[in-house]
């Protein structure tokens, strides 16, 4: 009985992780992904407001780092990561159906590898300002553009 206890307390966990992500709307529908760009783990681009009188975007970022984890090499998006500190060499490539994320990570072996993960499937864009779980970036009328 203990085991079924553990088995249950595991999958609620992981379809509680799951719900999450899956809640996250995503971004590059309504945001100018073409504009993205990462500053160290900082991205920042135009996204739509809900002003929608003037269809207007506003220029925001988010720190990625509390989006995402390193584990064992590999990007995971986590409520509360510091996948930076284990991470570097990092550059955004995006499209209008996903926003790839690519990092040199520290593995279990303690070497360097390069791994990725769509920022699309974690962030998410409510009212111009990008977010994940419950972590909201900050956001002005003007950009660096």
């Amino acid at each position: 009985m203990n085991t079924m206890k553990s088995f249950t307390t595991i999958t609620a966990v992981v379809i509680g992780a799951a719900a999450q992500v899956a809640n996250a709307q995503g971004f590059v529908s309504n945001c100018t992904w073409q504009t993205g760009f990462m500053s160290d783990n900082y991205l920042g681009m135009y996204c739509n407001n809900n002003n929608w009188a003037e269809y207007s975007y506003d220029w925001t970022w988010l720190d990625t780092n509390v989006c995402l984890t390193n584990y064992g090499g590999k990007l995971y998006p986590y409520a509360s990561g510091s996948y930076w500190s284990t991470c570097g060499n990092c550059a955004v490539r995006g499209s209008n159906v996903d926003f790839i994320l690519t990092c040199d990570c520290l593995n279990g072996q303690g070497r360097f590898a390069s791994t990725t993960y769509d920022l699309n499937r974690v962030i998410w864009n409510h009212d111009g300002f990008l977010g994940c779980f419950n972590h909201i970036g900050n956001k002005t009328e003007k950009g660096p553009f």
